[in-house]
């Protein structure tokens, strides 16, 4: 069996601390004793133990692992280990992330030719750290595929394959010489805060229209036995026309909900689209934030929420918090995370009374004294749950389990 190279944890026993009783009755820290799971670093260790999740993924297709937020060290950390056993023990081959479908399409096809550092370009500018670099590393070594399922464009690495798609197909490359700028230039400007509807109208309906000639022309090759990346592009394509479009329909209207709701029901048809036609045979892992892969939102559609609709008994979300420390957001400034709130039971209250640096719980089936704070609202901040700044959910309805890490600390963007 393949040792894992990335991080080694331990599985261990969960240890609570004396002041844990005063933030927790004595059911709640009776349930916590006798139905989690410990994690913890140790250095003595070269491989994880993960084998207490066995029972709760084995069998499952889609195995969903989310993130608070987008720049936290110890979580990217956390979940290569995660990532490594579950293609170790359960035979997951494929990992889908939160980056453009077609951004990564190069990434997998060559990434024989490629470093694990230049497989990063492909994801968002957040996540191009070393610790994704190791997971590329592990996914190159292992014969892993990647996938992207976002719509939105993610970096400037899907014109090359598109020129050679074309040329394989023996059509003509000078009707796509300028879509890809025009399409970058058309989302800078479908983003702009000043944008106008009227003015913008024209050239991204003529855009989209571009797009669906070249979608035309390769109708005919795009076959069931057609090769991987054909697919891709022509899926890429497709993608491309879907985001201009919700994004002009968003100028027009302003509609924050249905903007948000298109992207996550496009990445839900992305990701149902992979698991048809492209990654069929084995386990795939999805990576992505919390709220996109979240079982259920009260105010938002999100597509954890789709793909149960259809996934149901064969997908496991599991969903990601910390107690303490800071991070990096999405513009690479370090964030500290707010104090524990005095108003109402936190997940903070519960995470920062353990003793152990990362806890597992799955959620139970039957809820009681000391589990029915999962299955009612609990404060959840330093996260973006919906459109209305909330931050309370239930975590129950909203993931099947869940990792607890008690600090984390800002990753480094590796430009």
């Amino acid at each position: 069996m393949m040792r894992h190279p990335i991080l080694g944890l331990v599985l261990g026993l969960s240890t609570f601390t004396a002041a844990f009783s005063q933030s927790l009755s004595d059911d709640q820290t009776a349930f916590l004793q006798d139905y989690s799971q410990t994690v913890y670093l140790d250095s003595l260790q070269t491989q994880a133990k993960w084998d207490f999740l066995s029972p709760h993924v084995k069998g499952k297709k889609l195995i969903l692992i989310g993130e608070f937020n987008h720049g936290s060290k110890e979580i990217f950390e956390l979940r290569n280990s995660l990532i490594a056993y579950l293609h170790q023990e359960m035979g997951a081959n494929t990992i889908l992330l939160e980056s453009g479908i077609g951004e990564l399409i190069t990434a997998d096809i060559d990434r024989e030719f490629m470093s694990p550092s230049q497989m990063t370009n492909g994801l968002f500018g957040g996540w191009r750290t070393k610790e994704f670099v190791d997971l590329f590393s592990y996914a190159k070594s292992q014969d892993i595929s990647i996938a992207g399922f976002d719509v939105q464009r993610t970096g400037v690495s899907f014109n090359p394959i598109f020129k050679k798609v074309m040329l394989d197909c023996k059509l003509d490359t000078s009707s796509i010489h300028d879509l890809e700028s025009r399409y970058g230039a058309a989302a800078r400007d479908l983003t702009n805060r000043k944008a106008v509807y009227d003015s913008l109208r024209d050239n991204t309906t003529k855009l989209m229209g571009d797009y669906q000639k070249v979608r035309a022309d390769l109708a005919p090759f795009v076959t069931a036995e057609a090769p991987k990346e054909l697919m891709l592009v022509d899926h890429t394509l497709e993608n491309r026309i879907k985001y201009l479009s919700y994004m002009l329909q968003f100028l027009k209207d302003g509609d924050w909900s249905r903007r948000w709701a298109a992207r996550d029901s496009a990445m839900a048809n992305n990701t149902e689209w992979l698991l048809t036609k492209v990654y069929k045979d084995h386990p795939v892992i999805l990576i992505g934030h919390n709220f996109h892969l979240g079982k259920c939102n009260e105010n938002e559609t999100v597509m954890g929420e789709l793909l149960k609709d259809k996934y149901e008994k064969d997908m496991y979300s599991i969903g990601i918090f910390a107690g303490s420390g800071s991070y990096s957001d999405n513009s690479g400034k370090e964030v500290a995370m707010t104090p524990q709130d005095s108003t109402g039971l936190d997940i903070k209250h519960i995470i920062t009374e353990l003793e152990a640096a990362v806890t597992f719980l799955d959620m139970p089936e039957e809820f009681s004294p000391g589990s029915d704070w999962l299955n009612q609202d609990l404060i959840v901040s330093d996260t973006f749950i919906d459109l209305k700044n909330s931050n309370k959910m239930v975590l129950a309805r909203t993931f099947d389990g869940l990792l607890l890490l008690k600090k984390v600390s800002p990753t480094k963007v590796d430009w």
